[in-house]
């Protein structure tokens, strides 16, 4: 059930007729929440919503657990195990076999590894970061363990951010859960025309911006480098429209029902340094990342060398997050790359920080181009296909054209 379907926005009005008479955030009201919640996920595939089920009442468990047994550390080890143990099963088991069939055929070895057929739960990378965020912050003292397992299973489920954000920390939905407030016109008028905005986005530029980049990156080789090279422009802003538009349609739906979702991008193509791009794209995604792996590798309190490390994993590990193939770990390598050579290097040249217009549009020239470089990688479908994108005969096709 896609945000852009007449049977979502079937589904939304239904929900929001049903359940805006109710008392705002009663058991019935979150009862009801969750009931629409499971019914929209599992209209993407009926067989995983036990899936979802299983990783809410194991991690409501385990909180629960977390605030009375003495050797806590033992059972947030074992949350992180299960919780990436099952997003690796489903996401990364068929990614591992390939490239261990890749291993054994550098070797001539006869034997090779069969695929599984399982499909890939949607959002399962989402609402497993936002359950691992729930446990990681009890074991830490941040929150206080839920004492209702509905409204723990309505924070995991919720509709709206479920299938691709914003990821949302339980002590924010939480806080807005225990504080029901009047939405006043205003409100509604902003969430209404947020949602609006998030549409045409996604329907109008997005899309539009997809009819000029699929042909080129459906068949490289066929077009020149001047196409190529607006293709890539093309997805530039194709995959911003689409996601942030996402965005926006999550962010204003959550408004209607009194949830206050964290902003998610902030004009991310205006960044001058790769670092204040991430602080400005999939904005949730990155303060994850800082707060659950960058800091609890060491972030940059071990030594400088250490930081360089840990800044680069954790770019390395966000990019084989969006996705199970070397391409995506070569994006995630390329972003950590660059924000190591920003600190070692360019954050040290005497004025590269400064003020001066013509040096903040060189930052920005620079900083948008490597951000394009690295979508090649993302957006191809094998590295292959990259490899065409990038492919050194394009000068001479192009002078020739």
């Amino acid at each position: 059930m896609n945000f852009n379907s007449w049977h979502f926005i079937a589904f939304f009005l239904v929900v929001f007729v049903i359940t805006w008479p109710m008392k705002r955030y009663s058991v019935l009201w979150r009862f009801t929440m969750l009931v629409a919640s499971y019914y929209f996920y599992g209209s993407w595939n009926w067989m995983y919503l036990g899936l979802i089920m299983f990783s809410t009442v194991f991690d409501f468990w385990v909180g629960r657990r977390l605030d009375l047994v003495n050797h806590p550390r033992r059972w947030i080890i074992g949350s992180v195990i299960v919780n990436l143990g099952v997003l690796a099963f489903f996401k990364y088991t068929n990614f591992a076999l390939e490239t261990a069939n890749w291993g054994l055929a550098a070797v001539e070895a006869a034997f090779r590894f069969n695929a599984i057929d399982v499909a890939l739960p949607v959002g399962i990378s989402f609402y497993t970061f936002q359950s691992m965020s729930y446990t990681i912050d009890v074991y830490r003292g941040d929150l206080k363990p839920r004492s209702s397992l509905l409204d723990y299973a309505l924070f995991v489920a919720f509709f709206p951010q479920l299938v691709a954000g914003p990821i949302v920390r339980a002590s924010e939905f939480f806080k807005d859960l225990d504080s029901p407030k009047h939405i006043p016109a205003k409100g509604i008028a902003y969430a209404l025309i947020l949602i609006a905005l998030g549409y045409v986005k996604k329907a109008v530029f997005a899309d539009s911006l997809a009819e000029v980049a699929d042909p080129v990156w459906n068949n490289p080789m066929a077009h020149d480098a001047w196409s190529v090279l607006l293709a890539v422009y093309a997805f530039a802003f194709q995959i911003y429209f689409d996601f942030s538009g996402y965005t926006d349609i999550a962010i204003g739906i959550a408004m209607l029902f009194g949830f206050e979702f964290p902003k998610n991008f902030n004009y991310p193509y205006m960044a001058t340094s790769l670092q204040d791009f991430w602080r400005r794209w999939h904005m949730t995604l990155s303060r994850w990342l800082r707060d659950y792996l960058y800091i609890a590798l060491g972030g940059n309190r071990i030594s400088i060398s250490r930081t360089y490390v840990n800044l680069f994993l954790t770019m390395l590990l966000g990019g084989l997050w969006h996705g199970a193939s070397w391409n995506f770990v070569i994006w995630g390598a390329m972003h950590g790359s660059w924000l190591v050579i920003e600190r070692l290097i360019l954050f040290r040249i005497p004025g590269w920080e400064s003020d001066f217009i013509g040096v903040k549009l060189f930052r920005w020239f620079l900083t948008f181009h490597v951000v394009c470089l690295a979508w090649i990688f993302f957006r191809a479908k094998t590295f292959d296909g990259a490899m065409q994108m990038l492919g050194p005969d394009r000068a001479t096709r192009s002078s020739s054209v």
